[in-house]
């Protein structure tokens, strides 16, 4: 229901002509101000009455960093049961790595999950990473996003590329069906798990477009980068689980 209302109001704030989208999407007033009342509460877009009954829509995620703060309190959820699901007593800890400088080319990715496994029937213990890159799809729709994504496999089993597109302006359906064909392909051929969301604080509308598959980082150097990327309260937490 959302996504159909979000597309409601990005119609009508471009035609300014709410009143007579509205009966053609079937959509009634009661429903356009409950909508707007809670995308407002949301705090990324602000949407309010116009002349003549239209909308005018204001706000947005206009970068990269601008994502950050939206979609961290989603992601240890959606990694939990996207990538690791029920099997096993799997606990994490979630480090927003974009804030830290680490050594090498694309060595720092924007989120990083650790994860401990312990498994109820198999006597073993394992640990894991998770990596997520974000991308502003209007600013930075490119291939080269992938390998990004792709050379955080240095440390992580699973690496995540994230793009945030406008729901207005809906670049990466429409505008780039190319450049999206492409990075489809080079995340599935990769094994970089890919995900597109127009409203990203609402995890209904996260869209799983590529799964991620499990990839086989040198311990030594998930090692290193836990090292270096967790602070001390995480790592006496790792040596706890384990």
């Amino acid at each position: 229901m959302k996504r159909r209302l979000i597309r409601h109001l990005g119609l009508a704030a471009k035609s300014q002509a709410a009143k007579t989208i509205a009966p053609q999407l079937g959509v009634t007033e009661d429903i356009i101000e409950a909508t707007k009342d809670a995308i407002n509460a949301d705090g990324i877009f602000n949407v309010a009455r116009g002349k003549g009954g239209g909308l005018s829509v204001s706000g947005g995620l206009q970068n990269e960093k601008s994502i950050y703060p939206v979609i961290k309190p989603h992601l240890e959820q959606w990694i939990s049961s996207s990538i690791f699901g029920n099997h096993g007593v799997t606990h994490h800890r979630l480090n927003p790595t974009h804030s830290r400088k680490l050594s090498g080319k694309w060595s720092t990715p924007d989120f990083s999950l650790l994860c401990a496994h312990k498994f109820i029937h198999a006597p073993h213990k394992s640990i894991e990473l998770a990596t997520v890159e974000v991308k502003h799809a209007p600013t930075q729709f490119d291939v080269s996003c992938v390998y990004e994504a792709l050379a955080h496999t240095r440390v992580s089993s699973y690496s995540i590329l994230f793009f945030y597109d406008d729901p207005i302006f809906n670049f990466v359906q429409r505008g780039q069906k190319a450049v999206f064909e492409e990075i489809k392909f080079e995340c599935s051929r990769l094994g970089i798990g890919l995900i597109v969301s127009e409203y990203p604080c609402d995890l209904d509308m996260w869209q799983y477009v590529i799964p991620a598959k499990k990839h086989d980082p040198d311990l030594r150097r998930v090692d290193g980068f836990v090292e270096e990327a967790f602070d001390d309260y995480d790592k006496k937490w790792l040596k706890q689980q384990l």
